[in-house]
């Protein structure tokens, strides 16, 4: 099969990053639905959700340089698989032990195609710019984030069978990111070096590079832990603590934020990526006291503030998270670095969406609301008092690549 330009081969990547995570957040706003008809509680529904990053952490340490070894395209395609099974267990779910199935094949999926996904727009890049895949990348979760939410609510709202219409749209849209698929370059990767026999290698970061992981992961962590409180607790804050029953109002003002995340993502890729932390760190701790303000005072206005800004600081921490690491990562262990940042990001996610639903339980809804929000608000503090404090220092440790020099960086960041 004739294959395509880097060009196209990069939009396609940047096409199934974006199913990849309409996949995983599709069954976000539906929880309500499960929960009241299936009589199911806010810990089994977060624990539903936080399942999936279980297995895509484990996935992402076991098989993080599989695409080493069979090539970005088989590995997108093996990921996009996974991804139409859960889709039609989905689709076909009679009780919850379904869900848990269908997120078991959604973590495995999202593992696959996320960290191989990274590589590949890295590695396609039409543009000069190191930072047009960070963010690009974002913009995928974040328009992904978008389609699953407000095509989700519309489909709950007016399709037949609430609980599985919106799967089979899913499943027909997965198979045809692994048609087009078919047309990527064959080879086992672009620019890093082939290996012989696959070895599992899980996530790596090379000497010198720790307090870049570090601060990359924090940026990015705290971003997923407060995107997490709206994907696994969104909808039912807007309906049991603000008092919101239209699913579509619901779905629109969720939808919002993530769209906005693409728009701060796209910001972000004209700045410096610390300065990219900095402003989403900033954003999430002013979102975070907007929530807190919003279930005191059951405001639906305060409440899609909060949403609309924590929309945004995702863009920027994510964005500014990714292109960090993509600068200074090393061609023979892109994959392996870029694995590791994720797994802090779904790290967070995962924790904080099942506690959030664990407090519920235990404290109430109102209060684990608090709880999570000032947690998520602390971390977002000592995130930026962290960039503040290295960037005042300037030390070359933390922040350049011991693979160039401290000019190069400053380059690359410019």
């Amino acid at each position: 099969m004739k294959t395509i330009s880097s060009k196209t081969s990069f939009w396609i990547v940047a096409w199934v990053l974006t199913i990849s995570l309409w996949s995983s957040t599709a069954p976000s706003i539906e929880f309500p639905i499960y929960a009241l008809q299936w009589h199911l509680s806010k810990a089994v529904t977060t624990g539903v959700f936080s399942i999936y990053p279980i297995v895509l952490i484990l996935v992402l340490f076991l098989l993080g340089n599989i695409s080493e070894y069979i090539g970005r395209r088989n590995t997108l395609i093996t990921g996009l698989t996974f991804l139409l099974i859960g889709a039609v267990v989905f689709a076909t779910a009679q009780n919850v032990a379904w869900l848990f199935a269908g997120r078991v094949f959604q973590g495995f999926g999202v593992g696959l195609t996320v960290g191989s996904g990274a590589a590949a727009l890295v590695e396609y890049n039409p543009s000069p710019n190191k930072k047009l895949p960070g963010s690009i990348n974002t913009i995928t979760q974040a328009v992904g984030l978008f389609l699953a939410t407000i095509v989700g609510a519309a489909l709950i709202k007016y399709a037949p069978s609430p609980l599985y219409f919106s799967y089979w749209v899913l499943a027909v849209l997965v198979l045809v990111s692994i048609i087009l698929c078919l047309f990527l370059p064959k080879g086992a990767t672009t620019q890093s070096v082939i290996k012989p026999a696959f070895k599992m290698q899980g996530v790596k970061v090379p000497k010198g590079l720790w307090g870049v992981y570090l601060l990359a992961a924090l940026a990015i962590g705290t971003g997923f832990a407060n995107g997490a409180v709206l994907l696994s607790l969104g909808a039912q804050i807007a309906r049991d603590v603000i008092g919101t029953q239209d699913i579509l109002v619901i779905g629109t003002v969720l939808s919002i934020s993530y769209l906005l995340a693409s728009v701060s993502a796209t910001i972000a890729g004209r700045l410096k990526p610390v300065t990219s932390i900095r402003i989403g760190m900033a954003s999430i701790a002013v979102a975070m006291v907007l929530l807190i303000s919003a279930a005191e005072s059951h405001s639906f206005v305060l409440f899609m503030s909060s949403s609309i800004l924590g929309g945004l600081a995702y863009g920027f921490s994510a964005s500014g998270a990714i292109g960090l690491a993509v600068i200074n990562s090393p061609v023979q262990n892109r994959v392996q670095f870029l694995s590791a940042v994720l797994v802090a990001a779904y790290f967070f996610q995962g924790s904080s969406a099942y506690g959030g639903g664990v407090a519920s339980n235990a404290l109430g809804f109102s209060s684990a609301i608090w709880l999570m929000a000032v947690i998520i608000g602390i971390l977002s503090i000592l995130t930026l008092l962290f960039t503040l404090r290295k960037g005042k220092e300037a030390q070359p440790s933390i922040l350049i690549n011991r693979f160039e020099s401290p000019t190069m960086w400053k380059n690359n960041q410019e």
